[in-house]
């Protein structure tokens, strides 16, 4: 039994697993009894094989008049699965220009065919889906496979294994290649394209010329490029421990590798996906692919060879490893890692395969001496997809993070075990201009880092992906600084401004749990490593040879550490980054970061370009309101503390702080992950149909706010609130109107805080009532204002606290994963709005590291004259505050031509944000379009017949890959006004009555600060 067989049964006897299709090697014990030659011979050998220790030995006489004959009944349930695939391994000896033909009938006619060409030696496969993928249909009636041998070989011999007539895969699995090149050519253009389109990548011209010979110059830079490379990418230069080399040579034996004559044998060497050929539950798929699929494991030895060989000075230990390492080397070709091989099915390859390219640059000059350099650099070349580099920029697609998180070294790496010829310049000049181009600001919700600095992954904000991304790129960008190959300028900004932007929504090292993505466990935190490359890397203009805000912030992340970089930047007298004052929205990713101090708050949201959550099976399965309005306050992280209200034990997935929701039972919150469309997985993404979330900022001070609607998926069509935040220095303002659904059932709740305990006895007050009590709870007073100061020294004032609610309790709960209960202390404050409400509100004030004096300062002054905040307006026109401290008024404005309660703005021609401030005969004034119009109209979610909002992949939607359109925001505003600067941007019209017609032009979410001078 082969150990891929081993491992999977007994994973299913340990862990009670069924699967949902099962295969056999029918080509191991005897040859199939339904198995016919004519004109050749069928024979079983163990000279080849792929599954098993065995294959099925074919040798034709007669050249295309030799065939296989198959009868067998499992083609039967071809024609009513759309999803039916035919798998086949291939072994061959001798490459021929010619194709087998493999065709499907019922014995009188044939039903669909496909051709598998044979240029190429070792082993091969085809994933190829009856339905999509072979010319004519499949029938009911099929029962007969004929193999047809090739017209131009009179005799030969293959070998075939791992047969399977009808398993079903996800279609967006199987890619096209060498073999196969009709096979999901679509895949071309799918959101997984970076992983599938190897052959398409392998067809692209170059479109840069090539020089006669390098000049000096040129190659002084390819040494300084090789120097710093191989300063990333491979290890510490120390002797192996005898211990370590008896482990790594037990570790090459198990693979079983033997040469005979010109032949080698070992292991299957197998790919991740082949774990798809036989289903486990999603929850043990996910958990044990990698340790099926064999590849990890077999690169990380591949490197862990040639670092022996790397750092060893003994001359017989180099010698041994070396040939170990080719050994390695020519098994991986043969078992089909080879150019041209698409394996089947090759998505997230670049995981898996990063240890053989920095092995094989490591022996690179040994792969020279074995006459093997070049096969080498044509099958790293493949697999890394270094052709995408060679297409026009204005051609090129979006590439995304995976890609620079796994596959930008190993491109890197192919082109650098090249001979230094004009052909390497030509490579790393188009390498240089396709990550220029890449790493830009890309406008859509494909790419990787977006004009307002969000790293997106899975079309949203995912820091979680971001983070590789960011090891992946800026090593790369510090190897290339300095020398003719660099990124072009504006590439190395958008790239530092993701960095930075990073920085500001972390604090200093954890991220919000609202951006997790679908990894809500608090637990993850920043890179440090990408801000040191990107300090070494220089400024982007490349006048200073070190970037001194990446290196301050760098130093932040690593106070009272040493190492190399931390002496350098410290000797020039860098300091480390402070903690930053600031404002900033990032619309891309629906999310505004507000910061004071030491302390960091977030506010996040969805529409109908944004996903509300990601959630697969086993990860984030009750995160569904995570994007509710989600507001968390980050504080510095300490021994004893840290710095969050969150904690997954007892969590009530219920009550994140910020959102307004309704109170479901866990089973009725937890996600009913499908498989929605070819165009996906196995996930939950869902967007709503409101177009309008964003936010906008001005002098350091900003707001946001999202029209919110629930998704037809789980009845929640009915539900809809309109919530703003108003975030002022220390002092948040929370609005939230129009809040309805008529679920009789379940309450409707906004919370406020929802704080773990880290003991009992934490302390809350209530209205001046210091409470220790445990378990407690209390209510509001109808009509009067509640205060409270939480367990970590944020105030809340509520103006009404007739339906406030504060507990504290030990709650049951489940953890993200959804694999066990989970038990812990929470207080929660929440607005308890009924069940099936009409159109309830709330209003609440935040101040942030306060005490009781200060929250009572907040509720005395808001009886007085001269109150800190004044909220004007709270409906569905508009939500409008004004702040005293700085006299600014902020508006929320949700329609067009409304009327609203402000007195500056009279009339607008699309909803929009705004804030403003007058200073003697200045008007300054910021405006936002959140609206990123990817595609303009209503909303083009497919329904069901009942008129609901159908579950579709993002992915599939007509303009997943549509940049988002600049917009013209015209606002008619009281008084006389001029710009008070040359801006082409604005324009200011005086208008009949007196007052002033503003245009603005909108782009990508960012706001448009706009000085206004009054005119005489």
């Amino acid at each position: 039994m082969s150990r891929l067989l081993y491992l999977i049964l007994l994973i299913c006897v340990q862990s009670n697993v069924s699967f949902a299709q099962m295969q056999t090697d029918i080509c191991e014990n005897d040859v199939p009894n339904d198995w016919n030659a004519v004109n050749g011979k069928l024979s079983l050998t163990g000279t080849h094989f792929k599954l098993g220790k065995q294959a099925v030995k074919w040798n034709w006489t007669a050249g295309n008049k030799s065939l296989i004959k198959v009868e067998n009944n499992a083609f039967k349930t071809v024609a009513s699965n759309p999803r039916s695939t035919f798998v086949v391994w291939i072994y061959n000896e001798v490459p021929v220009n010619d194709k087998l033909k493999f065709t499907f009938g019922d014995g009188k006619q044939n039903a669909c065919n496909f051709e598998f060409n044979l240029n190429f030696k070792g082993w091969r496969t085809a994933w190829v889906m009856y339905h999509r993928d072979m010319a004519g249909k499949p029938t009911k009636e099929m029962k007969i496979m004929q193999v047809q041998a090739p017209a131009s070989v009179k005799k030969g011999t293959l070998f075939i294994d791992q047969l399977m007539y009808d398993v079903t895969i996800n279609p967006r699995s199987p890619m096209r290649d060498e073999q196969v090149p009709f096979v999901n050519p679509e895949a071309d253009k799918a959101a997984n394209a970076h992983w599938n389109s190897l052959y398409a990548f392998n067809r692209t011209p170059h479109f840069l010329q090539l020089r006669m010979q390098l000049k000096a110059s040129d190659l002084a830079d390819i040494s300084k490029i090789n120097m710093r490379y191989e300063d990333v990418a491979f290890a510490v230069k120390k002797e192996i421990s005898a211990e370590k080399l008896k482990d790594i040579k037990m570790e090459f034996t198990s693979w079983n590798i033997a040469r005979k004559a010109n032949q080698i044998t070992g292991r299957p060497v197998y790919s991740i996906n082949d774990t798809e050929l036989v289903t486990l539950t999603p929850t043990e798929g996910l958990k044990d692919r990698n340790q099926l699929s064999g590849v990890k494991r077999y690169t990380q030895l591949m490197l862990q060879v040639a670092q022996v060989f790397h750092s060893s000075s003994d001359q017989l230990v180099r010698s041994t490893f070396e040939t170990m390492f080719i050994d390695l080397l020519d098994h991986f070709e043969d078992q089909g890692w080879s150019y041209g091989s698409g394996m089947g099915a090759l998505h997230h390859h670049g995981y898996n395969l990063q240890g053989y390219y920095t092995s094989c640059l490591i022996m690179r000059d040994a792969i020279k001496r074995h006459g093997k350099l070049e096969r080498t650099f044509k099958s790293m070349s493949w697999f890394s997809g270094l052709g995408r580099t060679l297409q026009l920029p204005q051609r090129l697609p979006s590439s995304n993070i995976d890609v620079f998180n796994t596959l930008l070294g190993s491109m890197l790496s192919a082109i650098l075990i090249m001979d230094d010829t004009p052909e390497k310049l030509r490579y790393l000049q188009s390498y240089s201009k396709w990550l220029s181009k890449n790493i830009a600001a890309d406008h859509t919700i494909e790419g990787a880092f977006k004009p307002d600095g969000a790293v997106f992954h899975h079309a949203n904000i995912y820091p979680a992906y971001g983070i590789g991304g960011f090891n992946g790129v800026a090593p790369i960008l510090y190897v290339l600084s300095g020398t003719g190959f660099k990124v072009e300028q504006a590439a190395h900004e958008s790239f530092k401004n993701s960095l930075v932007m990073m920085h500001y929504y972390t604090n200093p090292y954890k991220w919000p749990i609202s951006v997790a993505g679908r990894h809500p466990t608090g637990t993850w935190r920043i890179a440090d490593v990408p801000f040191a490359y990107m300090a070494m890397a220089g400024s982007p203009d490349g006048i200073s040879k070190i970037d001194t805000t990446m290196a301050g912030i760098y130093l932040k992340l690593n106070e009272d550490k040493k190492n190399k970089w931390i002496n350098l930047f410290k000797n020039m007298g860098i300091k480390p980054a402070g903690y930053t004052n600031g404002h900033w929205n990032m619309n891309y990713g629906l999310l505004d970061i507000h910061r004071r101090q030491d302390w960091l708050l977030t506010v996040r949201g969805h529409n109908r370009y944004f996903i509300s959550h990601e959630s697969y099976p086993g990860a984030n399965m009750y995160g569904r309101y995570l994007s509710y309005g989600h507001l968390e306050v980050l504080f510095p992280e300490t021994t004893t503390d840290d710095g969050s209200n969150f904690k997954d034990e007892g969590w009530d997935w219920n009550n994140i702080p910020g959102t307004t929701t309704i109170h479901l039972p866990l089973n009725k919150l937890r996600a009913e992950i499908v498989n929605p469309d070819d165009f996906s997985g196995s996930e939950e993404m869902l967007i709503t149909d409101e177009p309008y979330a964003g936010g906008t900022t001005l002098a350091q001070q900003g707001m946001f706010a999202m029209k919110l609607h629930g998704h037809d998926k789980y009845d929640m069509g009915s539900f809809r609130a309109t919530k703003s935040w108003f975030m002022f220095d220390s002092l948040i303002v929370c609005l939230g109107s129009d809040i309805k659904n008529n679920l009789n059932e379940y309450p409707t709740e906004t919370t406020l805080f929802q704080n773990y305990l880290k003991t009992p006895a934490d302390v809350f007050s209530i209205n001046g009532q210091v409470s220790k009590q445990f378990p407690f709870s209390t209510n509001g007073i109808p009509g009067k204002p509640l205060t409270v100061i939480d367990n970590r020294n944020i105030g809340y004032y509520i103006p009404d606290g007739e339906k406030v609610s504060f507990t504290k309790s030990t709650q049951v709960s489940r953890d993200q994963k959804d694999s066990r209960n989970t038990t812990g202390n929470f207080a929660k404050l929440v607005f308890q709005h009924g069940k099936a409400p009409t159109n309830e509100s709330y209003e609440y004030a935040m101040l942030i590291k306060t005490d009781q004096k200060g929250i009572e300062k907040v509720a005395t002054a808001m009886k007085s004259k001269q109150p800190l905040y004044k909220v004007l307006q709270k409906d569905a026109t508009a939500h409008i505050v004004w702040y005293g401290a700085e006299q600014l008024t902020a508006l929320a404005v949700f329609g067009s031509h409304v009327k609203t309660t402000d007195s500056l703005l009279m009339d607008n021609n699309k909803p929009c944000l705004l804030m403003y401030k007058k200073e003697e005969k200045t008007l300054k004034l910021s405006v936002t379009d959140p609206d990123l119009a990817f595609y303009e109209g209503p909303d083009d979610s497919p329904l069901t017949v009942d008129g609901k909002r159908k579950e579709v992949s993002i992915y599939s939607r007509n303009w997943y890959r549509s940049p988002s359109k600049p917009s013209v925001v015209k606002l008619l505003i009281k008084g006389n006004w001029t710009p008070g600067n040359e801006n082409e941007e604005i324009k200011a019209e005086l208008q009949p009555g007196g007052n002033t017609l503003i245009t603005v032009h909108c782009a990508d979410g960012l706001t448009s600060k706009i000085e206004l001078l009054e005119r005489k």
